[in-house]
């Protein structure tokens, strides 16, 4: 059966057009990344544990993710857990196998939940200042039907753009290097968020950066490391794009009133900073309100048939591919509809809003772009693999 595929013309400006640009990234350690890291390695773990102890995968969905924040103590040179933070799974699984076999989801998710942080964290213990609490039920039995099947279990939507705009580009990458090259140089924690904004040529990032407490010792010391980390922020972000860059740091921090970004843990969550999942960053790895995007939590949603993760995954390789295989489109984005019970690969609609280099659409290029949209389609099994071997970073 032919496939539903719309490829379009982009209309209006491109994003580097606009005289006003927003974007953001939340960091591996903000509250709602750590709910998303969590749901997702809970949704890799499940399905792990069923394909080696069952041979199959089943019907789940550990997208309800909570975090609800603790209290600590923190001065100069240390602190202490008041409150422990409380991470309370909920969703929907497969408890049991046709056959009787018995799927501990909670022990699964519970540890899941451990080793993602445990893998992310580097100040915050999942033992020590957490509790983490499973309420995960069972799956509605038509959804396991229609997970049986590999049929869409949603009437929903993905969406996804590609290639990066120079401030996506420069939001996303300064927020990576803060996490895992920074973090190594200097007494940060991981509750880091970029927030970027492009004024015509002039761009600002407001960086969101925690300070380990035991490693500062007073002021001074803070004064002297938030200044060297600003220092490295600035030169980074600055060799990313040419334009004008300001970089700034802590902005609510008041020195003189001794409120300043201090942590035990390395993440707002220990104290007045819930989180939640979907709240986050989307698949493209950024928050993005001048483009289009899907609202849908795509982390810890099986990654057989839930449309509201596979499509906004598929929507995002696709959109990559594209722009590989087709030369003469510069910019483009990817939406993909589905209906409840309908196969995967045969959406209602699935679109292409393309912008070409030279500003016009041929036919020729609309063709092969519908050719990698079809081909994308036609090969379902490619997301989820992706998933499953974790190439991927869905927030």
């Amino acid at each position: 059966m032919k496939r539903n595929i719309v490829v379009t013309e982009a209309t209006g400006v491109g994003i580097e057009q606009y005289p006003v640009e927003i974007v953001e990234r939340k960091g591996i350690g903000h509250p709602d990344s750590i709910c998303d890291g969590i749901a997702e390695r809970i949704s890799v773990e499940y399905t792990r544990w069923c394909l080696e102890n069952l041979g199959a995968q089943l019907h789940h969905n550990f997208d309800k993710v909570q975090l609800v924040a603790g209290d600590t103590q923190v001065g100069f040179g240390g602190g202490k857990m008041l409150k422990p933070i409380h991470i309370q799974i909920a969703g929907r699984a497969t408890p049991c196998a046709p056959d009787g076999t018995v799927v501990p989801i909670d022990l699964i998710a519970i540890e899941a939940a451990k080793a993602h942080i445990r893998e992310t964290m580097r100040y915050l213990n999942p033992d020590k200042h957490c509790v983490v609490d499973s309420f995960a039920g069972r799956g509605a039995s038509e959804l396991i039907h229609v997970v049986e099947e590999i049929t869409a279990n949603d009437t929903s939507f993905g969406v996804a753009h590609w290639p990066r705009s120079g401030l996506e580009h420069v939001v996303y990458e300064t927020a990576q290097y803060i996490n895992y090259e920074l973090i190594n140089q200097f007494p940060i924690g991981e509750d880091v968020k970029v927030m970027g904004a492009r004024h015509k040529d002039e761009i600002i990032l407001t960086c969101a950066i925690p300070f380990i407490a035991s490693q500062i010792q007073d002021m001074n010391e803070y004064r002297e490391a938030k200044g060297a980390v600003w220092e490295a922020v600035q030169y980074y972000a600055s060799k990313l794009d040419p334009r004008h860059m300001r970089v700034d740091v802590n902005t609510a921090d008041d020195e003189a009133a001794g409120a300043i970004y201090l942590t035990l843990t390395g993440t707002s969550a220990e104290c007045g900073d819930d989180g939640s999942v979907g709240r986050g960053n989307r698949v493209t790895g950024v928050i993005t309100p001048f483009r289009s995007a899907s609202l849908e939590a795509a982390a810890g949603k099986n990654p057989i048939s839930h449309v509201g993760k596979v499509y906004n995954v598929l929507a995002l390789l696709t959109a990559r591919d594209i722009i590989e295989k087709v030369p003469a489109v510069k910019e483009v984005q990817v939406y993909i509809l589905s209906q409840i019970g309908k196969p995967l690969d045969q959406p209602l609609v699935a679109t292409a809003s393309v912008r070409t280099a030279t500003g016009n659409l041929s036919p020729s290029v609309a063709a092969d772009v519908e050719a990698v949209l079809d081909a994308n389609l036609a090969d379902m099994g490619r997301v989820r693999r992706v998933l499953a071997n974790r190439e991927i970073t869905l927030y």
